[in-house]
């Protein structure tokens, strides 16, 4: 089978966002685009759980851009682990020109694992 992504925005109302990815057959270098984001927004919590798969653990990147890097990088996690949540606190504040963000799991072995990911935002800074 091949990669395969599913993403979810549920609007929480207020200008919160959540949004669902869930992730199969995913690789470290699978990636999930995230569009209909408001242009300038906060981000509130990352959430990231490896279901099943060769892999142990996941190490989630969000970016503006796909394989972000740099200046592109709205957040990464700092150490892998099979489960990951993270509450930023202040808030993250970013902009992006189009409403499309970009998230890698990376996952560090195989290209069968599912993973479930979630991400709060808050729209405006």
């Amino acid at each position: 089978m091949a990669y395969s992504s599913t993403v979810v925005i549920s609007n929480l109302g207020k200008g919160r966002l959540s949004v669902t990815i869930t992730e199969t057959e995913a690789a470290a270098t699978s990636e999930a685009v995230i569009t209909g984001i408001p242009i300038t927004a906060s981000l509130l919590k990352q959430v990231c759980v490896l279901t099943s798969g060769t892999g142990a653990t996941v190490d989630p990147i969000l970016g503006a851009t796909t394989n972000p890097s740099g200046a592109a990088i709205i957040v990464e996690n700092s150490d892998a682990a099979a489960v990951i949540n993270n509450l930023a606190s202040p808030a993250i504040p970013f902009a992006t020109t189009t409403g499309t963000i970009y998230h890698r799991s990376k996952v560090n072995a195989g290209t069968d694992n599912s993973i479930i990911s979630r991400y709060l935002f808050k729209s405006d800074w």
